[in-house]
């Protein structure tokens, strides 16, 4: 059992001279990003009841986590950051996960990995920050040797946050000769960035054949309104981040490629 489809859509834009896979679909009902391929497997194997979880600003991973928990019987404890200036502090993704019953705790926000230190103690088993999971990388590579990937195109595209799932990616793109170019949804060093997705990706080259593109976005920042937005889900964090890249710089350079759409 998992809460995840196989064979998600894939889809030709002439117009933008790219083919999109649609990971965004990956969870029926939500929610909708790719991360959450690999959530319910993790789970499934932990022996603890108590399953805790800390989202940040625009993290969707509470949701994910409380959906397998809800599944498999479990309690999902939620941290979530409440900022000064919201007076809720609640967002939607938050709000779904506490309709699957979720308990959700609000916590003063800070740097991430603070936030984590501080509330892991507090529950059995506390989800990786920002759910960098073993599990995720398999699932993405195992869908990615599903997919039949187009012949007339010279690159892949993947956006990345911790850059779990392009790691999945480029597993599963191992056997072909294609550009992987991986478009960072905020700035952060690039050698600590290729010895992560080498690490998570578990072969040696991984982490160096690949291109990355830091535009010297911040965590906080979406993407910037330099081209139109494309009629396909497109993540203002994430994706549509990897697509004004592309429409501005990307497509001159590789001719057509394929938008591996995160969500």
């Amino acid at each position: 059992m998992t809460m995840c489809v196989e064979n998600t859509g894939l889809t030709y834009h002439g117009e933008f001279s790219l083919y999109v896979k649609h990971e965004e679909d990956c969870c029926p009902g939500g929610p909708n990003f790719s991360k959450t391929r690999g959530v319910y497997a993790h789970i499934a194997k932990r022996p603890e009841q108590v399953i805790g979880v800390l989202d940040t600003s625009h993290s969707q991973g509470g949701w994910a986590v409380a959906k397998a928990c809800r599944l498999l019987d479990k309690k999902c404890v939620l941290f979530y950051p409440r900022f000064k200036h919201d007076a809720n502090g609640i967002k939607p993704q938050q709000l779904e996960a506490q309709q699957l019953g979720a308990e959700l705790q609000p916590i003063a926000a800070g740097m991430s990995a603070v936030l984590y230190n501080r509330v892991k103690g507090r529950v059995e088993y506390m989800m990786p920050n920002a759910l960098k999971l073993e599990e995720s990388v398999n699932e993405t590579a195992a869908e990615v040797e599903r997919t039949v990937i187009p012949q007339d195109i010279n690159a892949v595209l993947v956006s990345a946050s911790s850059g779990t799932i392009a790691a999945g990616v480029i597993r599963g793109l191992c056997e072909h000769a294609l550009a992987v170019i991986v478009h960072l949804g905020y700035s952060r060093p690039e050698l600590a960035f290729r010895k992560y997705i080498e690490r998570m990706a578990g072969f040696p080259g991984a982490g160096d054949g690949i291109t990355i593109i830091d535009e010297g976005y911040l965590y906080k920042d979406v993407a910037r309104g330099e081209v139109p937005p494309p009629p396909f889900a497109c993540d203002k964090y994430y994706d549509l981040k990897a697509f004004n890249w592309w429409m501005l710089h990307g497509r001159q350079k590789y001719g057509k490629a394929l938008l591996w759409n995160i969500g």
